[in-house]
């Protein structure tokens, strides 16, 4: 069984089938595009979302760093060295070691005295 078909009938299946073919590109081809564009509006919405949150973590990151010059400006008023505090600690140690002293002078005085 064979099939006999004229020249204008294969002429016509093969516009048929390059038109199918072309159609089937141009479609695919649209969605393509179509996906793509998506893609490039997702992205650039995101980059939008990042230069602001850029914006404002630069705007949090100068508040903290006036902040931290606030407290570095306070911080001598406010604390005490660790070299002052022992100082002060050393002179009042003395203080306290020269009357232990007077008072123990004392007591064997009134000890010496009493005899």
């Amino acid at each position: 069984m064979a099939i006999q078909l004229d020249v204008y009938q294969w002429l016509m299946i093969l516009i048929a089938i390059i038109s199918a073919v072309v159609a089937t590109i141009k479609i695919l081809w649209a969605r393509i595009e179509e996906n793509l564009n998506n893609n490039f509006q997702v992205v650039q919405n995101k980059l939008e979302d990042v230069a602001k949150q850029s914006e404002q973590n630069h705007a949090d990151i100068r508040s903290l760093e006036r902040q931290f010059y606030k407290f570095q400006i306070d911080l001598p008023h406010a604390y005490v060295a660790r070299e002052d505090y022992i100082r002060g600690q050393t002179v009042i140690e003395a203080k306290l070691d020269a009357l232990a002293s007077k008072i123990e002078n004392v007591q064997i005085r009134q000890g010496i005295n009493q005899k």
